[in-house]
């Protein structure tokens, strides 16, 4: 019974880590995947998306959606 336990414990913890680690890579959104632009300020008629992969100080800025 004991080794059945320490089975299913390591079993959970590889599989915290599996999910820990892809953690980051589960956003698929990135400024390129939604044709933006990186721009210090986004144009009056540009929709502002956040950093999304764009440097420090940088917005992603889409002209068009969809």
């Amino acid at each position: 019974m004991f080794c059945q336990r320490v089975l299913v414990l390591a079993l959970m913890v590889v599989l915290l880590l599996n999910v820990v680690e892809n953690e980051a890579a589960s956003f698929p959104w990135s400024c390129p995947s939604l044709s933006g632009v990186c721009r210090k300020v986004c144009l009056p008629t540009e929709l502002f998306f956040g950093p999304l992969g764009c440097g420090k100080g940088f917005l992603c800025c889409v002209s068009h959606f969809l």
